[in-house]
C-alpha cells in the first residue's frame, strides 16, 4: 500500500480521519503537526511567534518527505500546499482533499478548545474564510481524491475513502 496524503483546511477532519483510516486498513498513521510538535519541543502556535512561518515550513516540509518515505497515513497541516516543495513532493503521490463549505470550516475551528490554531488565533471568522479561499485552488489542484466531510461522520468520510482507493 502506497502512503495515503490526507490535505485540507483546519478543520476538515484530518487528524481524526487519518487515526480511523489508519486503523481500518491496519497501518500506521503520521500526524504531522503532533510529530512537528514533538521536535521543535514547543506548541506550533509559539514557535510561529518565535521563529516565524519561514522556519516552521522548513519543517514541515522535511517532515512530509521522510513520511513519505514508509507506507502511512499521513495527516498533514492545512498549509502544507503552500510550499513549491511541497507541492512537487505530492504531485505523484496518493492524495486525498478533505474538503468541506468553509462556514463550516470556520465552526469546527472555533469549537475546538484541543488543537489552538495560530491562524485562527489572529484572524477573525471572514479572515479565515478568506484564507480558506486563497488555498482552496491548490488543494483540489493536488488532490487524486476529494471527499466533501461536511455533514458526514468520520467513519463515512472513512468509508468513502477506502471505496475511492480501491477503485
Amino acid at each position: 500500500m502506497e502512503s495515503i496524503v490526507l490535505i485540507g483546511f483546519m478543520g476538515a477532519g484530518k487528524t481524526t480521519v487519518s487515526k480511523k483510516l489508519a486503523a481500518a486498513l491496519n497501518t500506521r498513521v503520521v500526524d504531522m503537526d503532533d510529530v512537528l510538535v514533538e521536535r521543535i519541543g514547543q506548541p506550533i502556535s509559539e514557535y510561529f511567534e518565535e521563529h516565524g512561518e519561514a522556519s516552521f515550513r522548513e519543517h514541515e516540509t522535511n517532515l512530509l518527505k521522510e513520511a513519505l518515505n514508509e507506507d502511512s497515513i499521513i495527516a498533514t497541516g492545512g498549509g502544507v500546499i503552500l510550499q513549491p516543495e511541497n507541492q512537487k513532493v505530492l504531485s505523484d503521490k496518493l492524495v486525498v482533499y478533505l474538503k468541506a463549505h468553509a462556514n463550516i470550516l470556520v465552526q469546527r475551528i472555533r469549537e475546538d478548545k484541543v488543537n489552538i490554531r495560530p491562524l485562527a488565533i489572529k484572524n477573525d471568522d471572514g479572515d479565515l474564510k478568506r484564507l480558506f479561499f486563497s488555498r482552496e485552488k491548490l488543494y483540489e489542484k493536488l488532490a487524486k481524491i476529494t471527499v466533501d466531510t461536511s455533514g458526514k461522520s468520520p467513519q463515512e468520510i472513512v468509508a468513502e475513502i477506502i471505496q475511492q482507493v480501491a477503485s
